[in-house]
């Protein structure tokens, strides 16, 4: 049976720590100095590319072509991002850290989210939003990774609760939920060349379909299985954001169907409408076009719940 049910979400849900701006708030040749020594110990710690792998190699080239002065920074275009397996000793579970570095960590956060096929849905959710408090609570300008993987090593076992499946239970219905969600996502702005490649990449590698509105402010729509929508909000409040809400919240029960049929976008897009420029780097979209998207994707109302006010068409 589909049954469908829409949940909204107020302030409450909303995350405002300092906002990652492409200006230079800090030193970052520091910065970058401090990330590349990083990687240098991690790599040193886990030689093994099982246990440690940089997602892009040349990214600590570039850096470092600029910090010797061959590259200005408004051309270093990549930035620091790893994985990195963790394996507790005595414990049964071993978690996988994937991190980005934004070029002001440490001033910055890292951005940080783990993942783990062997634990349960509720647990792993804990797992990511208690790892997220940690990194919070951590003192901003020190190099904070070894701290991480320590507190992964000391509190796996909080998060590992055996999973009994009834002998008439099927595989499927272990490994898949049967919710496709939707969560329509507002930001005080979306800018960072960084941050709107990291809202698509995640987005296909999650399978989700949606859309992503650049400028000022942002809109990001993502749906698909539950599991992975919740997986890809927290991997997204994990980032710097001077605002970011979740404005609605849709779930619909598909049971064995399938999620395609239920879907209101078939692929995720980065959407580009009219641009109008505003002070230094802002620039706004035509609305008038957002609204006539939405509409052409069943979900007009909810201009009114991002906004306000009643759209209109272009």
């Amino acid at each position: 049976m589909v049954g469908e049910q829409i949940h909204s979400r107020n302030s409450k849900m909303s995350l405002e720590p300092d906002d990652e701006s492409d200006s230079l708030s800090c030193d970052v040749a520091a910065m970058l100095e401090l990330q590349v020594s990083e990687v240098e110990m991690l790599t040193s710690m886990f030689p093994d590319k099982s246990e440690f792998s940089l997602d892009d190699p040349t990214a600590v080239k570039n850096i470092q072509s600029f910090l010797d002065g061959h590259i200005k920074y408004e051309y270093l275009h990549k930035r620091i991002g790893f994985s990195l397996r963790v394996n507790p000793e005595g414990s049964q579970m071993s978690v996988e850290l994937v991190c980005t570095f934004p070029h002001e960590y440490p001033q910055a956060a890292p951005n940080v989210f783990t993942r783990c096929s062997d634990m349960s849905k509720e647990n792993h959710r804990k797992l990511n939003e208690d790892l997220h408090e940690f990194i919070q609570s951590l003192d901003r300008g020190e190099i904070c990774m070894f701290s991480v993987i320590e507190w992964i090593q000391s509190n796996i076992d909080n998060y590992v609760q055996p999973v009994e499946v009834d002998d008439s239970t099927s595989e499927k219905e272990v490994q898949y939920d049967t919710i496709l969600s939707r969560l329509w996502i507002y930001s005080h702005h979306i800018f960072s060349k960084f941050k709107r490649r990291d809202i698509i990449d995640w987005a296909e590698e999650l399978k989700l379909t949606g859309f992503s509105l650049p400028g000022k402010p942002g809109v990001i729509c993502v749906e698909g299985y539950s599991r992975n929508v919740d997986d890809y909000w927290h991997r997204l409040r994990g980032m710097n954001w001077k605002r970011i809400v979740i404005k609605e919240k849709e779930e619909t029960d598909i049971g064995d169907d399938d999620i395609d049929k239920h879907r209101k976008f078939s692929n995720f897009e980065e959407k580009v409408f009219n641009v109008r420029g505003g002070k230094g780097r802002e620039y706004h979209m035509d609305f008038g076009q957002l609204h006539s998207y939405l509409e052409e994707h069943q979900s007009g109302h909810l201009f009114s719940i991002y906004f306000g006010v009643d759209g209109k068409s272009s």
